[in-house]
C-alpha cells in the first residue's frame, strides 16, 4: 500500500518549532488526530495534562534530548512523550535537533512494547521511515535544517506491506 504525506509546521516558539506529519487525504495532522482521540473529560485527562505540560516545557526550553525516551531504533531520533513512569498514553515524535521536533500520532499503550501493539506500531514505524527519509535527503542536500526550520522537499511516499 502506498502512503503519501508531508511534514508541516504546526507551532513556532522562540526555541523550537513543532512540525507534524500530515497524511494525504486526511483533514488533521497526526498531532491533531492524536489530541482528537482524547477529548476533554475522557478517562485519560490527567495523562493528557502531563503530555501538555511536557509540550509547554519543550516549547519554552527547546527539544532537549533529556525530555524524550527513545522508542524507535538506535540513533533514529524517534522518541515518546511523556517520559514519566506510569503513564499509559504515548505521543510519538521525531527529534531532529534541539530546535526541530516532528510529531506523529500515538495512543494508549496496550502491550509490553510498541512493536507488540497493533495501534501504536504503525505510528512508530511511520516516524522511523520519516527519520530515514530525512537523513537521506540531508545527506544528498535536498533537505537542510536551518535553525528551527526544515527547508527543502518535505513530501514523502512510503510503501507498506499489506
Amino acid at each position: 500500500m502506498k502512503q503519501e504525506y508531508t511534514i508541516e509546521l504546526v507551532e513556532e516558539y522562540d526555541n523550537v518549532n513543532f512540525y507534524s506529519i500530515h497524511l494525504d487525504g486526511k483533514e488533521l495532522t497526526e498531532m491533531e488526530a492524536f489530541f482528537e482521540k482524547f477529548p476533554e473529560g475522557c478517562e485519560y485527562d490527567d495523562e493528557i495534562d502531563v503530555i501538555i505540560s511536557w509540550l509547554d516545557k519543550i516549547a519554552e526550553k527547546g527539544a532537549l534530548e533529556r525530555y524524550f525516551r527513545p522508542e524507535g531504533r538506535y540513533g533514529d531520533g524517534v522518541g515518546v512523550i511523556p517520559i514519566d513512569v506510569g503513564n499509559k498514553v504515548r505521543l510519538y515524535c521525531l527529534r531532529l535537533s534541539d530546535k526541530i521536533l516532528v510529531f506523529g500520532n500515538g495512543g494508549v499503550k496496550d502491550a509490553a512494547s510498541w512493536e507488540e501493539s497493533e495501534e501504536l506500531a504503525p505510528y512508530v514505524k511511520l516516524l522511523i521511515d520519516t527519520s530515514r527519509f530525512i537523513t537521506s535527503r540531508i545527506s544528498d542536500g535536498s533537505v537542510v535544517l536551518v535553525d528551527k526550520e526544515i527547508v527543502g522537499n518535505l513530501n514523502f511516499t512510503r510503501y507498506e506491506k499489506e
